[in-house]
Protein backbone atom coordinates (compact mmCIF):
# COMPACT_ATOMS: atom_id res chain seq x y z
CA UNK A 1 0.00 0.00 0.00
CA UNK A 2 2.80 2.67 0.66
CA UNK A 3 4.72 1.92 -2.27
CA UNK A 4 1.48 2.30 -4.26
CA UNK A 5 0.69 5.59 -2.75
CA UNK A 6 4.61 6.60 -2.68
CA UNK A 7 4.22 6.12 -6.84
CA UNK A 8 1.16 8.04 -6.92
CA UNK A 9 2.72 11.11 -5.14
CA UNK A 10 5.50 10.80 -7.39
CA UNK A 11 3.51 10.71 -10.69
CA UNK A 12 1.53 13.69 -9.25
CA UNK A 13 4.60 15.75 -8.72
CA UNK A 14 5.74 14.75 -12.18
CA UNK A 15 2.64 15.72 -14.15
CA UNK A 16 2.99 19.22 -12.09
CA UNK A 17 6.83 19.26 -13.17
CA UNK A 18 5.54 18.84 -17.01
CA UNK A 19 2.67 21.39 -16.38
CA UNK A 20 5.22 24.04 -15.67
CA UNK A 21 7.14 23.54 -18.83
CA UNK A 22 4.04 23.94 -21.34
CA UNK A 23 4.19 26.98 -23.42
CA UNK A 24 1.32 29.19 -21.87
CA UNK A 25 2.33 28.35 -18.01
CA UNK A 26 6.21 29.66 -18.85
CA UNK A 27 4.80 32.61 -20.33
CA UNK A 28 2.37 33.24 -17.39
CA UNK A 29 5.29 32.75 -15.08
CA UNK A 30 7.61 35.29 -17.27
CA UNK A 31 4.67 38.01 -16.68
CA UNK A 32 4.80 36.72 -12.53
CA UNK A 33 8.63 37.18 -12.40
CA UNK A 34 8.81 40.56 -14.03
CA UNK A 35 5.93 41.86 -12.24
CA UNK A 36 7.46 40.57 -8.69
CA UNK A 37 11.22 42.25 -10.21
CA UNK A 38 12.46 38.47 -9.81
CA UNK A 39 15.63 39.01 -12.20
CA UNK A 40 16.31 35.47 -11.36
CA UNK A 41 13.07 34.14 -12.37
CA UNK A 42 12.82 35.97 -14.87
CA UNK A 43 15.78 34.87 -16.25
CA UNK A 44 15.88 31.21 -15.30
CA UNK A 45 12.73 31.12 -18.07
CA UNK A 46 14.78 31.80 -20.71
CA UNK A 47 17.62 29.64 -22.63
CA UNK A 48 21.17 30.50 -23.12
CA UNK A 49 21.11 31.31 -26.24
CA UNK A 50 17.63 32.69 -26.23
CA UNK A 51 17.17 35.83 -28.95
CA UNK A 52 14.82 38.72 -28.59
CA UNK A 53 14.53 40.47 -32.19
CA UNK A 54 12.00 42.82 -33.27
CA UNK A 55 8.74 42.07 -36.03
CA UNK A 56 8.73 42.05 -38.76
CA UNK A 57 12.02 43.52 -39.49
CA UNK A 58 13.88 40.65 -37.68
CA UNK A 59 15.97 43.73 -36.29
CA UNK A 60 18.02 41.45 -32.90
CA UNK A 61 17.63 43.37 -29.86
CA UNK A 62 19.37 41.16 -27.56
CA UNK A 63 21.01 37.18 -28.09
CA UNK A 64 22.03 35.23 -24.79
CA UNK A 65 20.98 35.11 -21.15
CA UNK A 66 23.62 38.22 -20.20
CA UNK A 67 22.63 40.75 -22.60
CA UNK A 68 18.67 39.98 -21.93
CA UNK A 69 19.85 39.88 -17.65
CA UNK A 70 21.39 43.19 -18.30
CA UNK A 71 18.63 44.64 -20.12
CA UNK A 72 15.67 43.21 -17.90
CA UNK A 73 17.51 44.41 -14.55
CA UNK A 74 18.06 48.18 -15.46
CA UNK A 75 14.33 47.80 -16.32
CA UNK A 76 13.51 46.24 -13.18
CA UNK A 77 15.89 48.04 -10.86
CA UNK A 78 14.26 51.45 -12.38
CA UNK A 79 11.15 50.67 -11.61
CA UNK A 80 9.80 52.84 -14.43
CA UNK A 81 7.58 50.17 -15.70
CA UNK A 82 4.31 49.74 -13.69
CA UNK A 83 3.10 45.70 -13.48
CA UNK A 84 1.55 44.39 -16.87
CA UNK A 85 -1.24 41.71 -17.25
CA UNK A 86 -2.31 39.91 -20.52
CA UNK A 87 -5.34 40.62 -22.31
CA UNK A 88 -5.46 38.29 -24.00
CA UNK A 89 -2.83 35.71 -24.43
CA UNK A 90 -2.92 33.10 -27.70
CA UNK A 91 -1.17 29.67 -27.33
CA UNK A 92 -0.54 27.93 -30.81
CA UNK A 93 1.72 24.92 -29.83
CA UNK A 94 5.07 26.24 -28.52
CA UNK A 95 4.47 29.81 -29.99
CA UNK A 96 2.62 31.86 -27.39
CA UNK A 97 1.30 35.90 -28.34
CA UNK A 98 0.69 38.23 -25.57
CA UNK A 99 -0.80 41.70 -25.91
CA UNK A 100 0.50 43.20 -22.53
CA UNK A 101 -1.21 46.29 -20.83
CA UNK A 102 0.27 48.24 -18.20
CA UNK A 103 -0.81 51.87 -16.63
CA UNK A 104 0.58 54.47 -18.02
CA UNK A 105 0.39 58.30 -18.03
CA UNK A 106 -1.62 59.75 -20.80
CA UNK A 107 0.27 59.85 -24.25
CA UNK A 108 3.06 57.13 -22.92
CA UNK A 109 3.08 53.68 -24.18
CA UNK A 110 0.75 51.52 -22.59
CA UNK A 111 0.64 48.19 -24.75
CA UNK A 112 3.04 45.99 -26.26
CA UNK A 113 2.57 42.67 -28.50
CA UNK A 114 4.71 40.17 -27.98
CA UNK A 115 5.37 36.41 -29.23
CA UNK A 116 7.48 33.66 -27.41
CA UNK A 117 8.59 30.45 -29.23
CA UNK A 118 8.84 27.86 -25.70
CA UNK A 119 10.05 24.46 -25.68
CA UNK A 120 11.61 22.61 -23.29
CA UNK A 121 10.44 25.12 -20.63
CA UNK A 122 11.93 27.67 -21.99
CA UNK A 123 12.15 30.87 -23.96
CA UNK A 124 13.91 30.25 -27.09
CA UNK A 125 13.09 33.42 -29.06
CA UNK A 126 11.07 36.44 -28.56
CA UNK A 127 9.75 39.02 -30.75
CA UNK A 128 8.34 42.55 -29.96
CA UNK A 129 5.65 44.02 -32.66
CA UNK A 130 7.47 47.19 -33.69
CA UNK A 131 6.06 49.33 -36.50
Amino acid sequence: MKAGLLLIVLAAGQADAQQDTLPARVAERQIETFNRRDIDGFMALYADDAVVAEFPSGKVMMTGKAAIRAHYSAMMKAGTIPPVRVEPRVVDGSFVVDYEVWNAKPGERSAATWMYEIRGGLIRRAWTVRM
